[in-house]
């Protein structure tokens, strides 16, 4: 009984502590900026949402309609904020790309400066790392992006890291996110035609890099109160999981309809590793 007492203690202290804090969230009508404006909710803090969607609706956020360009939406937005997680980027257009991910996010840490920010979460990417031979990535991986939108994330994180003399700075580097909405390779046994089968056959034993969103959010939000000084990096997967290549999400799809479910016939891991240096 007096564990259960102590449990239901810390739990009121928690939500004591978080209570009338505000937390932004720049890109909430993203999945993983979504997911993370719902947990902050769940725990208790009054969340501010920026997006440019008008049709954005989480009951209990205070949304504010802009863009990263918008310096007196910014300033208003971030005023008293004591969190900032920001997850707005231009993933496919490159023209904006830079103006978005690179001038955007300087404007949002210089502002976040000023109003005196504790904790800053920037959502990178994993793509950061770009070309490598490495058999295993890990956080002390060089990077070498190839891409536009590799090259702004980095010089984002960059431009991010700088905030660490003024608050504590988390950069998350998520690999291929998914949401129940958002399948992404779970769509290939979802679908099932013959060309998902032979993408399948070819790149059955290759990672497929999955992780949902939420446990993104939860990632960036675990990591509030980490020490200042320093901004940390840190790779969020499931990697580690051996269901988490295309053959075995394919696998566990079909075994969540059928018993007896096999893994499906698929080329050996060099396969697909040749064909990408050949791209």
């Amino acid at each position: 009984a007096q564990d259960k007492i102590d449990t239901g203690i810390r739990l009121i202290n928690r939500l004591m502590d978080v209570c009338g804090q505000i937390a932004c969230v720049t890109g909430a009508s993203g999945i993983i900026g979504g997911s993370t404006v719902r947990k902050l909710l769940h725990k208790g803090y009054q969340v501010r949402a920026l997006t440019r969607n008008r049709s954005f609706s989480i009951p209990g956020t205070d949304v504010y309609i802009g863009g990263l360009e918008d310096e007196d939406i910014l300033s208003e937005f971030l005023r008293g904020a004591r969190l900032v997680f920001h997850c707005a980027a231009e993933l496919k257009n490159e023209a904006r790309m830079r103006d978005v991910n690179v001038l955007g996010t300087g404007r949002v840490v210089r502002l976040s400066r000023d109003a005196g920010v504790e904790y800053f979460c920037f959502m990178s990417s994993v793509g950061v790392v770009g070309l490598t031979v490495a058999r295993l990535v890990d956080e002390q991986t060089g990077c070498n992006p190839q891409n536009l939108y590799e090259k702004s994330k980095l010089e984002s994180e960059n431009l991010v890291a700088n905030l660490a003399d003024a608050c504590s700075v988390v950069i998350l580097r998520p690999t291929n996110v998914i949401d129940d909405e958002n399948p992404g390779v779970l769509s290939l046994p979802l679908r099932g035609n013959w060309r998902d089968r032979i993408l399948v056959f070819m790149k059955g034993a290759e990672l497929a890099h999955i992780v949902h969103a939420d446990d993104v959010a939860e990632a960036a939000i675990h990591s509030i109160g980490i020490r200042p000084g320093k901004a940390e990096r840190y790779i969020v997967s499931c990697d580690e999981d051996e269901r988490n290549t295309y053959a075995g999400l394919w696998k566990l799809y079909h075994s969540m309809k059928y018993s007896d479910a096999a893994s499906p016939l698929h080329a050996p891991l060099i396969v697909p590793h040749v064909l990408r240096l050949l791209k």
